[in-house]
């Protein structure tokens, strides 16, 4: 025997996955030849390591996992607890990650997939791409996606995430195994065109799209298509699944069956959503004919850089052709035997299907369908016997998808048509004929003209965005990473630039504004949330806490205004505190403030409610409990503006014994009150005791050489303007001109400047 025959033998065998099947196959297979026997076993039994080094990559060998030898961790056995999680079994494992059927315990009790990288492998790269990736695929949200539930760290500081356990087999199985019709596999993979869609708008490439990552299974009756493993690759620099066999070899990303040719030219820099759309034209030729368009034997069996040229050169046969250059062993076992009646593949493929399949598959990623949406559009319209867009729009193709369509009108117009020739004379129609195609000729070269222009416009805008997206989805990863590590020059320029790439977004000026706000760049901050209110954001954003704040000390009337209309019709899920705060900091009838104040009282009655039960707690009972300092000084300040001074100082000084970070910002409300009241001597008393407060976190500021003081930003911006109105209300005049306001100016413009 040859070597090729025991590569062969191998690689069919490999794709066995029982033991007891395998073992006979390959028994049969070397027939009485002992030393080949002998040889393919032990190419199985290497294969079947779980330390092996064709699966490994060289450099993987000198990281501090790998050099101690540890292949578990008893912190991740059966059993233990990640959050609230309780790992049942691992179902996957990569390089740097590993992948668990966990089982949620509170708040409610379900089976999920948590995915985490291993102890040794949290590199500030690694975590940083996996933190980027994890916020990526959270921002999706589509049925045909695998959904994040739940994201958290480790008591060891080794970040998780975690998905939607999918209980289904992959796309080919599952058609196979139903006998699906074309119509069928076609309906089905409309759906999963759309789910890719998805992600490409969110700014998520796949780079890994392949049966075993697209599990399907019966919901009501129906299939059910489900993408999985979004992104891995790229968050953490390979796939935590097995059979991706090049996954790690170098940059060259993905499966090579799959594998696009700009992903098989290793310049990741380069791949965009496009590579994705070839991919699914290998599902799509899969899906028709039951074999990818290069042989995968051949690519397994070719060296690294023949199998490159294969896919980046060689155009496969188109699928028509794959199905009727079948030999009889390939027919007899081919996936195509069972597809459902009535359709014959290759008659069905000859035309339509082949111009999709090989649209989709072009080796000019240009001439590809710039989305998928696209090519889920060209498969719906073949499904309804209209003209595709992937073959060159003819008059005669157009007339022939008609005819299909309109068989009776067709047949009556016929009929009159060859009367009216018989009647006329042959000179005069000849004449008439000859105008009339010549018009036609002329019109139908404009009208294509016009077409193909517009095509092009809307091809290169649409490729424009996809771009301006992706890359504002790095910058505001990288800008968060920096900010969090205090590295704000860094911080700063990504989001600069993240406003540049894409500026009608309302997150890029929000975030921005945030650092702002953070450094004491108050006047910037403003200028940037001014910015995203212009644009409009959902009201429910988490990061509108201390928006209204800033809007109202910076003087942006008009800005704060129109925010301040939407929070009053809002029914926001946010901490409720954000809502009233960014109403009661401004102008406020009595009557609005009451309702707030009744509000804020309910709810810090639900904290000792929550403290009483033993049962779980709501979303609002949590939020008491985790806000009860802040929802004192919203409730004080809601019965200041409502006129119930006594209620008011009652929950005001209650806030300078709460175990929160604004303690000591409602001394200048204690101050009003006692006004309002008529107490003047402690009115007086509590304003110098506000006063002594802000000398105290302006010198803390100054030596410390930041722009603002430790408390959190909208505490100290709500503390100013009240301090400024109690010093109105109780000395009768604004606070005198502060130098260190404009020292503090210098050390946040500085922040940014390194």
């Amino acid at each position: 025997m040859t070597v090729a025959s025991e590569k062969t033998i191998f690689f069919h065998a490999f794709e066995i996955d029982s033991l007891d099947e395998r073992t006979e196959y390959v028994r049969k297979a070397c027939k009485n030849n002992t030393q080949l026997l002998a040889a393919v076993s032990a190419l199985l039994r290497e294969n079947d390591r779980e330390v092996n080094p064709i699966d490994r990559p060289v450099a993987a060998e000198m990281l501090p996992t790998m050099m101690s030898g540890e292949l578990t961790d008893p912190r991740f056995s059966p059993g233990a607890m990640v959050g609230p999680y309780q790992l049942m079994e691992r179902i996957g494992e990569g390089g740097f990650g590993w992948v668990f059927v966990a089982q949620q315990q509170s708040p409610v009790q379900r089976r999920a997939a948590l995915k985490i990288i291993k102890p040794g492998m949290e590199s500030r790269e690694v975590i940083a791409r996996f933190e980027a990736e994890r916020q990526a695929i959270a921002l999706m949200d589509h049925p045909n996606i695998a959904r994040v539930f739940d994201a958290g760290v480790t008591e060891t500081a080794q970040p998780y995430f975690v998905m939607e356990l999918v209980r289904g087999v992959p796309l080919t199985d599952f058609c196979n195994s139903n006998r699906l019709s074309i119509s069928e596999r076609l309906q089905l993979f409309v759906t999963i065109c759309h789910a890719v869609q998805h992600a490409h708008q969110k700014g998520i490439i796949h780079r890994d799209l392949k049966p075993s990552n697209i599990l399907v299974t019966l919901q009501d009756g129906r299939p059910l298509a489900k993408v999985i493993d979004f992104g891995v690759a790229k968050a953490i620099g390979q796939s935590l699944t097995v059979k991706t066999i090049y996954t790690r070899f170098t940059s060259m990303v993905g499966t090579p069956a799959y594998m696009s040719p700009e992903q098989a030219a290793m310049s990741t820099d380069d791949v965009d959503t496009r590579s994705d759309i070839y991919s699914l034209g290998v599902l799509l030729y899969e899906l028709l004919t039951g074999s990818t368009p290069f042989a995968p034997d051949r690519l397994q069996t070719a060296g690294f850089d023949e199998l490159r040229r294969i896919i980046r050169e060689e155009e496969p046969p188109r699928p028509s052709t794959r199905l009727s250059t079948l030999n009889s062993e390939e027919s007899r076992t081919s996936d195509v035997e069972r597809l459902g009646p009535p359709t014959t593949p290759s008659t069905a493929m000859k035309r339509d299907l082949d111009w999709i399949v090989m649209k989709a598959l072009h080796k000019d990623r240009n001439r590809r369908y710039s989305t998928a949406g696209a090519l889920a559009e060209d498969i719906l319209r073949f499904l309804q016997d209209q003209p595709v867009e992937a073959r060159p729009p003819s008059s005669w193709y157009r007339f022939t998808t008609f005819a299909r369509r309109n068989k009776v009108a067709i047949s009556t117009f016929s009929l009159v048509a060859i009367a009216l020739i018989l009647g006329t004379a042959t000179s005069l129609w000849q004449a008439r004929e000859a105008i009339r195609e010549r018009d036609e000729k002329e019109l139908a070269l404009a009208e294509a003209r016009e077409a193909e222009v517009a095509a092009n416009a809307a091809r290169s805008e649409l490729e424009n965005f996809n771009d301006r997206l992706n890359s504002t989805t790095v910058l505001l990863a990288a800008g968060r990473a920096n900010a969090d590590a205090q590295r704000w020059p860094d911080a700063y320029e990504a989001y600069s630039e993240a406003t540049q790439v894409l500026p009608k977004s309302f997150l890029v000026w929000l975030e921005r504004g945030g650092l702002n706000a953070k450094l004491g760049r108050w006047e910037s901050s403003a200028n940037d949330f001014v910015k995203a209110v212009e644009i409009g954001f959902p009201i429910e954003q988490a990061e509108l806490n201390g928006v209204p704040q800033i809007l109202l000390y910076a003087g942006r009337s008009d800005a704060y205004e129109t925010l301040l209309q939407e929070l009053r019709q809002s029914d926001t899920e946010v901490p409720f505190a954000v809502s009233a705060r960014g109403q009661l900091v401004g102008s406020l009838s009595p009557n609005r403030a009451a309702e707030l104040a009744d509000q804020m009282e309910q709810m810090l009655s639900k904290t000792f409610d929550s403290d009483a039960s033993s049962g779980p707690l709501n979303k609002r009972q949590r939020y008491a409990k985790i806000y009860y300092g802040v929802n004192l000084y919203v409730a004080g300040l809601a019965h200041l503006k409502a006129g119930d001074y006594q209620q008011a100082l009652h929950r005001l000084k209650e806030t300078n014994h709460a175990n929160w970070f604004g303690r000591g910002i409602a001394k200048p409300l204690i101050a009003i009150a006692h006004h309002r009241m008529g107490n003047a001597d402690d009115a007086v008393q509590s304003f110098e005791e506000s006063q002594v407060f802000l000398d105290r976190m302006l010198d803390e500021s100054i030596e410390r050489s930041k722009g603002s003081p430790s408390m959190p930003w909208i505490d100290w911006i709500e503390f100013l303007i009240h301090h400024r109105e109690a010093s109105i209300v109780v000395k009768g005049h604004t606070p005198a001109a502060d130098p260190r306001f404009q020292q503090l100016q210098v050390f946040a413009d500085a922040a940014i400047d390194g």
